[in-house]
Parts: structure tokens; sequence; C-alpha cells
């Protein structure tokens, strides 16, 4: 009984230090947040957290989270929707076409579309996107500001560090 009791203390302190520890980002951004698609709507103070394997955008409103944003290298958690496969994201929220990558590159404030009609200025880059009768995408990053347009999808991502 007493050799039980002993390999439960050490499972359970192994636990607390090691397997429950909360992952630290490796950078955290305050940022202002505007994300309007058809499906949804946010504008409000956030964090962008980057981890080693994910990214996290959290948007609150009155200090209290009104959204959770999670990427994944193959999935993307949002707190409205169950967790859905990138491609099947892509398909209900924003649009089919965009690569599974276009919403971790905005949020990291990197080329899209890899690197399609970037033009390089002297504070960031600019891409203007279009595929006939898909998308026209203008998407501008400078001095701590990310601005994604889609017109024909009425698509808006404003990023703003603070």
């Amino acid at each position: 009984m007493r050799h039980k009791l002993y390999n439960i203390l050490i499972v359970i302190a192994f636990l607390a230090f090691s397997g429950c520890a909360l992952k630290k980002p490796v950078q955290q951004k305050s940022t202002f947040i505007i994300l309007k698609t058809p499906e949804i709507r946010y504008a409000d103070m956030g964090f962008v957290s980057e981890y080693p394997d994910s990214i996290k955008v959290q948007i609150y409103s009155n200090a209290q989270p009104v959204v959770s944003l999670d990427m994944y290298k193959d999935r993307i958690c949002m707190s409205q929707f169950e967790c859905m496969n990138k491609s099947g994201f892509y398909r209900k929220i924003f649009h089919v076409l965009y690569p599974d990558d276009t919403l971790e590159q905005i949020f990291l404030s990197k080329p899209i579309f890899g690197g399609e009609n970037l033009i390089k200025t002297g504070n960031g880059f600019t891409q203007n996107i279009t595929k006939q009768d898909q998308y026209s995408i203008s998407y501008e990053i400078s001095d701590g500001k990310v601005e994604f347009h889609d017109k024909i999808n009425q698509i808006i991502i404003k990023v703003k560090e603070q």
C-alpha cells in the first residue's frame, strides 16, 4: 500500500512540474484587431501570441475575451466554431482558394500567397493579388500595422501594434 501511494505521489509531482506547465509564447504583441468577414465581425484590443507550433489571436472587449483563434499546422480552432482542418475553415470563414497559411502570415506580418506581386517599401511591403471573379486582395505591412482587404469577398483584417 505504501509503495502504491509513493508511485501516485511521484506521478502527481511529475505532472505538476512538467506536463501541466503552460507554454510560454516566443513573442506576444498587444494589438488593436479588426476581423471582418461575411461570417464574423470583431474590432477591439487583443493579443497575437506566437508559439513554436501555433499562433493564438485573442480579441477582448471590456477586459473580457470575446474571441480566441488558435492556428496550428493542420487545423484552426475558433471559440465560436469547432476546430476545423484548414481547408474547411477557409471554405467556411474566408475563401476556399486562399493558401492554407494565409491567416498565419497576416498575423505574423509576412508576405502571403508565396510573396506574389511583392513590392518592398521603405518600412514594409505591399501586395496586390487578383484572380478574376474570385478575389481582389490589397495587403500592406508598414510601421507595425497590417492591412488586408479582399474587395470581392468583403474580408478586412487590420492589426495595429499598440
